[in-house]
């Protein structure tokens, strides 16, 4: 049997250990297939981003259309994405902007409403409308989603990061473009006062 010198013996023991996301997408990237690097991206941290956009904007249906929104803004935008923080962090920082504007359009229309829009009235007394608006109770009604509504949106945003997405205050300062001593400020006061809606759901 021929002998096996070292080099040889060494290759062909090497185990090979999985790639990890971050790194497959942006090996990906650098091939010129964003697709693949998109795709990477979505199977990694979609669920979690859906999750993020559901909570902060208590909405199943808006939250899917922000999520998908968030994305392609991803495959937009992904050749300015420096590297200086990780996809992940890039990401958020997408939904928050994306679920802060959501919030807004949605304030803007209820205001129409309120103004009096003959249409938007006639659309909210539409009895097919209602009974979807039913549905989306009954899919709100955790106690914690209606707490976290009673935060102001910047708050409920940071107070999810923290704690549901498990965030340092580093890289909420990313996504959020804030100071970190500030977040954990914002985070500190918003407590008490998630604590006391909570309390008032019992």
């Amino acid at each position: 049997m021929a002998a096996v010198s070292p080099t040889q013996y060494v290759q062909s023991n090497v185990v090979k250990l999985p790639v990890a996301p971050e790194e497959e997408a942006a090996q990906a990237y650098v091939r010129g297939n964003v697709d693949e690097a998109l795709t990477i991206l979505m199977e990694t941290y979609g669920e979690e981003v859906y999750r993020h956009c559901h909570q902060v904007l208590g909405d199943a249906t808006l939250a899917a259309d922000v999520h998908q929104t968030v994305f392609v803004h991803a495959y937009r935008d992904m050749q300015h994405f420096s590297g200086r923080s990780s996809y992940r962090t890039w990401l958020f920082a997408i939904a928050r902007h994306r679920c802060l504007d959501a919030i807004k359009m949605r304030k803007r229309r209820r205001l129409r409403f309120i103004l009096g829009d003959s249409r938007a009235q006639q659309q909210a007394l539409d009895p097919r409308m209602g009974a979807r608006e039913t549905l989306e109770e009954v899919a709100q009604s955790e106690k914690m989603t209606r707490a976290l509504q009673t935060l102001k949106p910047d708050v409920r945003i940071a107070v999810l990061l923290r704690y549901r997405e498990e965030m340092s205050f580093e890289q909420m300062s990313e996504i959020c473009g804030e100071r970190p001593a500030t977040l954990q400020a914002r985070v500190a006061r918003a407590l008490p006062k998630l604590r006391q809606a909570l309390e008032a759901e019992v």
